[in-house]
């Protein structure tokens, strides 16, 4: 279990965060804190900021990037919570009030993306601006508040002695799903930053979506769930169609002209 304590350096708390498992909450007096949740709320904090800079750059209206943040985390939890219930229809034929136990976990981060992405959208069309420049006004932040939000995440994957950097569960070392997605979100981040400049167009979201989805299909096997064919999961098939469609996007805009 983690425990925070007052005088551990700010390095090694992060360090017990990423290598030892997690409990989803603990205690403060009476008050409870999910640790998900918490890492979640300081990315998207951390995600607007980076994004207010970009919306600058490309004449975006404050305003309407608040306005969308604030449309697109509601979708979001409600596309991936819907996603969960679809995964694991057992859940909610047992408890139907349990499809709004949001603090018990259940997000499916796909379900989370197509329904911040639908989301989206329909804002675009809305408010009558480009879908694909505001999207690639948050894909950097989408790949920031992701690397941020794994900090406080206790998923784990399969138990192997061979797993770098485990994460220890009852003693026993166990890959470190966590720990993969934050290296490889963070460095998709330093990728989409360096590169903010030169892919527009929607470009900068749709390699957001590859590098992700490609990073995804690596990470997810070892989560060590039932494969398909004896080839991938459920999950990496996921990763698998978004990096295929991101790739399909980007092939059809190669041959139109730059345009921000």
């Amino acid at each position: 279990m983690f425990i925070p304590s007052v005088g551990i350096p700010k390095t090694l708390k992060v360090k017990k965060m990423l290598l030892n498992y997690l409990e989803p909450s603990y205690q403060i007096g009476s008050f409870t804190i999910h640790l998900y949740g918490a890492f979640l709320a300081i990315g998207i904090i951390i995600g607007l900021f980076v994004a207010l800079k970009l919306a600058s750059d490309r004449n975006i209206k404050s305003d309407y990037l608040y306005e969308l943040v604030i449309i697109c985390i509601f979708a979001g939890i409600i596309g991936a919570r819907l996603l969960s219930l679809a995964l694991h229809p057992q859940d909610l034929l047992q408890d139907p009030l349990s499809i709004f136990s949001l603090h018990e976990g259940g997000l499916a981060a796909f379900g989370g993306l197509a329904g911040g992405i639908g989301a989206g959208l329909l804002y675009a069309r809305w408010r009558q601006i480009s879908f694909w420049t505001i999207a690639d006004v948050v894909a950097p932040s989408l790949a920031l508040g992701e690397a941020i939000t794994r900090l406080g995440c206790d998923v784990y994957g399969y138990a192997s002695p061979a797993a770098p950097f485990p994460r220890i569960v009852n003693g026993i070392p166990h890959h470190n799903i966590p720990l993969y997605t934050f290296l490889a979100t963070a460095a998709i981040f330093i990728v989409l930053w360096k590169m903010r400049a030169k892919l527009v167009g929607g470009r900068l979201f749709l390699t957001y979506l590859l590098l992700y989805g490609g990073s995804r299909l690596f990470i997810d096997y070892f989560r060590g769930e039932q494969l398909f064919l004896s080839l991938i999961n459920l999950a990496q098939g996921g990763s698998l169609l978004i990096a295929l469609l991101a790739l399909l996007f980007l092939t059809l805009f190669s041959k139109k002209p730059v345009t921000k």
